[in-house]
Parts: C-alpha cells; sequence; structure tokens
C-alpha cells in the first residue's frame, strides 16, 4: 500500500491523443525550424543562442508527449478499481494570478475504515462544501471529478 495517496489527472483516452497529436505537430515544426536555422547563414553565435532556445521547446513538446500517455494509463487503472466517493472540502484558498483565479483545496477523502486528507488545485471550484473523487482506496490513488 502506497503510504502517501497520490492524485491522478483524470485524463480520457482522446484527450490524451489530442495531446500527442498537438505535441508531435510542435515537435515536429521545431525540429524543421532547427534545421531549417543551421543553413540560414546568420552569424554563429546568433544560431546557437536560436538552437538552444528551440532546443527548449523540443524538451516541452516531448514532456506533453510523455505525460499525456502517462495521465492517460494512470487514469484507465483508477476508472477499473476504483470507487466514486464523497469528499469533504475542509478548506479552499483562492489564489488570482490577473488572468483566472485558481483554487487549493484541502479535502478529506472517506475510505473504509479511515480515510485521508488531500490537496487538490483547480480553476474548478465554485465554492461546494463537497466534491466527487474517484478513489482506489487500496494504493491509494485519486482524481477529483469535475
Amino acid at each position: 500500500m502506497t503510504t502517501n495517496p497520490a492524485e491522478v489527472t483524470l485524463t480520457s483516452p482522446r484527450s490524451a491523443l489530442a495531446q500527442r497529436v498537438v505535441a508531435g505537430f510542435g515537435l515536429a515544426a521545431t525540429v524543421a525550424g532547427m534545421v531549417a536555422l543551421a543553413f540560414s547563414g546568420e552569424p554563429w553565435w546568433a544560431i546557437v543562442l536560436w538552437e538552444l532556445g528551440l532546443l527548449v521547446a523540443v524538451i516541452f513538446c516531448a514532456a506533453i508527449w510523455s505525460s499525456a500517455g502517462s495521465d492517460a494509463q494512470e487514469t484507465v487503472a483508477l476508472r477499473a478499481k476504483g470507487t466514486v466517493v464523497v469528499a469533504e472540502v475542509l478548506d479552499s484558498t483562492a489564489e488570482d494570478d490577473g488572468d483566472s483565479i485558481s483554487h487549493e483545496l484541502r479535502l478529506w477523502i472517506p475510505v473504509s475504515g479511515d480515510g485521508f486528507e488531500v490537496h487538490h488545485r483547480c480553476h474548478h471550484y465554485d465554492g461546494e462544501k463537497h466534491v466527487s473523487v474517484l478513489v482506489d482506496p487500496v494504493v491509494r490513488t485519486w482524481g477529483v471529478i469535475h
């Protein structure tokens, strides 16, 4: 049994496929830009700086590709063995970054015999006192259903 409950970002296989397609196009375009830049005739130091910046974009696209697949796999496993429970919102803190408001929620997830407290960050909270959570009490994985 996992001692620390782990949150699963609920992702459907279709959503993961869409994320991978976007990341794949971004990756292909960035690599094509890197190749074209190498033959651009710019000064060597400008090419090196641009290539380093584009390398960051390649790493970013690869991370999106990887996380989309693992989130979908974790979601499938959680849906297979998990059950839906109603978690109590113990506390919520709103954080306004100027563009959007995110909420840091402290939740109590009841499972047979006991329960556990977790933290969840989202943009979907409207002040409810209870939220639905998909939880696997054996391995203590969970995901908030929005």
